[in-house]
């Protein structure tokens, strides 16, 4: 593995980190394989990022056929969140399609996977992804710049359906009420979707992905969704791998499930017959 960590740029001149896992091919046999790219947006309640949801999802998901990336989108310690990490994401959206097949990544088969608020950001970038007036205005050209497929854990959808708890901090983390609402951001364009949560969640209301699934009905965009009865809010993989010293609630057996479905999933949605994920 060649582990490569970056400094990139918007188009609007705005810094941020990506940090990149890039799985080696097989040396003592020919190896023409590429993989999906998963472009990882960990959770941060737009204040502070989660460790546990970078470098062990990364690790997590190279380990089954994936070349994969966090990106370190702005928090509020920069000023309001938004626009600048749309920018953020379709910049590392655009560097994974263009960077990802000298590193044997398949830049037709990305993946953007979020989690918490960082599924807020990978939502509303592919929805920007296919808006041409934001990408000419932006400085992104005029063509759709969106991931093929993307995955929501325990998502913020909605900057007005429990999480924040307040306009004032709503309004913090976007001026601009565009933004709030993913939900409303929905087209037959948006990628296929996995979405998953749990009842237990006392952080960000499991009604988030509701509100996204039925977007996702209503204009007939394939989705996955799965709701696990317990389970506290940020489980990231749910198993002990990402759970903290002495907090047995991190992990949550039955939410561990999560990941060998969104892996079928992945599977089935990219065709991936090359890769034995049994």
């Amino acid at each position: 593995m060649r582990y490569e960590q970056l400094r990139l740029m918007t188009p609007q001149h705005f810094e941020f980190k990506l940090t990149c896992y890039w799985k080696d091919q097989l040396k003592m046999d020919y190896d023409p394989r590429r993989w999906p790219i998963l472009l990882i947006f960990p959770g941060s309640g737009f204040i502070q990022m989660t460790e546990r949801e970078a470098e062990p999802i990364a690790l997590a998901f190279s380990a089954q056929g994936y070349q994969t990336m966090v990106v370190e989108y702005n928090l509020l310690d920069r000023g309001p969140v938004y626009p600048n990490a749309i920018d953020v994401g379709l910049t590392a959206l655009k560097y994974a399609k263009n960077q990802g097949p000298p590193h044997y990544g398949d830049a037709n088969k990305t993946i953007l996977m979020g989690f918490s608020a960082g599924s807020h950001v990978a939502a509303l970038t592919n929805a920007m992804g296919n808006n041409t007036e934001y990408l000419k205005t932006h400085g992104f050209g005029d063509s759709p710049l969106t991931s093929r497929l993307q995955v929501l854990g325990y998502p913020v959808i909605d900057l007005a359906a429990g999480f924040p708890k307040s306009r004032e901090e709503a309004f913090k983390i976007s001026p601009d009420e565009q933004y709030w609402a993913s939900q409303n951001l929905v087209t037959d364009q948006t990628p296929p979707t996995f979405l998953w949560n749990t009842c237990a969640d006392a952080v960000v209301p499991t009604m988030n992905s509701l509100l996204y699934a039925e977007a996702l009905a209503r204009h007939h965009v394939e989705y996955d969704i799965h709701t696990f009865t317990h389970g506290k809010h940020g489980l990231c993989l749910s198993t002990v791998e990402t759970s903290r010293y002495n907090y047995p609630e991190d992990i949550e057996p039955r939410a561990a499930n999560w990941v060998p479905l969104v892996l079928s999933w992945l599977s089935e949605m990219l065709d991936l017959t090359q890769v034995d994920f049994k």
